[in-house]
């Protein structure tokens, strides 16, 4: 019976300190100016105030032309802003909460269509010409 009753005490105690320790271990992958995702897998112990792994991406390109590409890893306290795609420049960001959770990129080298910027560029003509003399 002493047995039994050490396990009832120790079970729940031994529980407690982990799950305590798992709330302030996030582990996130981290990089900083990256080309690749294969240079950013190098796990990081978060510190205690940090609740998010975030991935931002950030590219400019016009059709099949890559005019550049960057991928940044690491833990943040803050989920920054959405993604934001200006058609030759992109931001791509992702946040998630668990263990070695951005594993993958955030946009995939965003990058703008010929059609897309085709109507931009009409749709400015179009409105200096209504504004014109």
């Amino acid at each position: 019976m002493c047995v039994t009753s050490s396990m009832r005490v120790f079970l729940p105690v031994l529980l407690a300190v982990l799950s305590v320790e798992q709330a302030h271990s996030l582990m996130c992958f981290s990089c900083t100016d990256q080309k690749s995702n294969w240079y950013c897998l190098k796990p990081t112990v978060c510190a205690d105030t940090d609740n998010y792994c975030v991935t931002l991406s950030a590219a400019a390109g016009i059709g099949n032309i890559n005019l550049g590409y960057t991928l940044n890893k690491g833990c943040s306290p803050v989920c920054p802003g959405p993604s934001i795609n200006l058609g030759v420049a992109a931001v791509g960001t992702k946040c998630c909460e668990s263990f070695l959770c951005n594993f993958s990129t955030a946009g995939h080298g965003l990058r703008a269509s010929a059609p897309l910027l085709g109507l931009g560029l009409l749709l400015s003509l179009l409105t200096l010409l209504r504004l014109g003399p």
